[in-house]
């Protein structure tokens, strides 16, 4: 059993490295105007920068997924955290689109592999309540998204910002991180508290090698629960990843170039979009029970109705359509990610490293929809074109709620 002080020590670790990844999410986005007059780029061009980072974040979320599962932590972690801190430095100004998007990829990995390695270590420390807990975590991350376009545009007012050098400060904390993971334990997979069962159903749950005569009626159960359970999850978090990516990217060009409100609303409404996330998960952190599937489902149907309004004019502020949004999406990531390694308790590593990996898929796949719906019609046409993904999240999620309600009565 893990104790309280390495359990908090994991808490506050993850804690600020959300805080740096969520400033991550948003620099494309909030940097967007910018990218697009010094490079010379159309929706298609920044589309594809946000698929590449999305990109990057899938394959890193996949591949760690399995590796925290065998391998030492600490070294994982250590290393993405180099990964992002020399990506994001040596961004400069003579940067092409081409250098733009190996970098972005690059910044994209590394930050999926300590993500993984974090949700994992949350996961295993926390069991049944790690949902609850990695609501709280994540939430940093929601904080950080809120603030840095603020933040940023605060500078700018008093100096001259360019675009690679928010880049570039945001890596820097990525040093910080290695420093503090020099002093948090982190247990190797060795050490994760797997029951009984789990450790016998692992070779079933993971990869299948087991013979159907080994399996005990309670395990086959297990698997199939688990299978379907997880893919269910896996396309909640896939059009959850791909709609915040997509919005995040381009909601500030929208509002400057087709609302024409100025570059300090389109920074608010970054800010607002991010501000909601953060309070839906505090909200629901806070809830007397903990947020479920069925939860997820209905405030994500919710959500669509939102992107459909906004997109087609019906809401008149930006600002609010955006923090409406978010506050309806706030608990979707964390509580579909801690349900995934609860599915799979025998795998923590793989089943979180899937349902974000497919959820960073999402991240690439549906940016780069939005953005050529973008270029064959409009931009307010593509941002209501999103609300069919939220939909799709509300299926996925109502999915889930009824196969853990047959896993409890089984």
């Amino acid at each position: 059993m893990h104790d309280d002080r390495a359990k908090s020590a994991i808490t506050l670790l993850a804690t600020l490295s959300f805080l740096a990844f969520g400033a991550l999410l948003v620099l494309f986005g909030a940097n967007a105007p910018e990218l697009v007059a010094t490079l010379g780029l159309d929706y298609d061009d920044l589309g594809l920068v946000g698929s590449m980072l999305s990109l990057g974040l899938g394959i890193g979320i996949l591949a760690a997924g399995p590796l925290v599962d065998r391998v030492a932590r600490r070294p994982v972690f250590v290393a993405a955290c180099a990964v992002v801190l020399l990506a994001a430095a040596t961004l400069g100004p003579g940067v092409t689109l081409r250098v733009l998007l190996v970098h972005t990829f690059a910044i994209g990995l590394g930050a999926g592999f300590y993500e993984t390695v974090l949700n994992a270590l949350v996961v295993e420390s926390y069991g049944e309540y790690a949902p609850r807990r990695l609501v709280f975590v994540h939430a940093a991350a929601t904080l950080a998204a809120s603030a840095t376009p603020l933040v940023f545009d605060a500078l700018r007012s008093v100096s001259s910002l360019a675009w690679y050098d928010t880049f570039r400060l945001v890596g820097l904390i990525h040093g910080l991180l290695i420093a503090a993971a020099l002093l948090v334990p982190m247990h190797g997979p060795a050490r994760s508290e797997r029951t009984a069962r789990g450790d016998a159903a692992s070779a079933t749950h993971v990869d299948g090698r087991a013979t159907s005569d080994e399996r005990s009626p309670a395990l086959r159960a297990d698997l199939r629960h688990g299978r379907g359970t997880l893919a269910a999850i896996c396309l909640a978090t896939f059009a959850y990843v791909g709609v915040e990516s997509a919005l995040t990217l381009f909601v500030a060009d929208h509002t400057i170039r087709d609302l024409g409100l100025d570059a300090a609303r389109a920074a608010r409404t970054i800010s607002a979009f991010w501000g909601g996330l953060l309070l839906g998960r505090v909200v629901l952190g806070f809830a007397p029970r903990p947020a479920g599937a069925g939860t997820i489902a209905a405030l994500a149907a919710c959500a669509a109705a939102l992107a459909v309004g906004f997109g087609l004019g019906a809401i008149a502020s930006p600002e609010l359509a955006m923090a409406a949004c978010g506050l309806c999406l706030g608990g979707v990531f964390p509580v579909m990610i801690g349900l995934a390694g609860m599915a799979w308790p025998a795998a923590t590593g793989t089943a979180v490293g899937l349902a974000g990996g497919l959820g960073s898929a999402g991240g690439f796949a549906i940016p780069w929809i939005t953005g050529e719906l973008a270029r064959t019609t409009s931009l307010a046409t593509a941002l209501a074109s999103l609300g069919g993904w939220l939909l799709l999240l509300a299926a996925a999620a109502g999915v889930t709620w009824h196969r853990l309600r047959e896993r409890a009565r089984d």
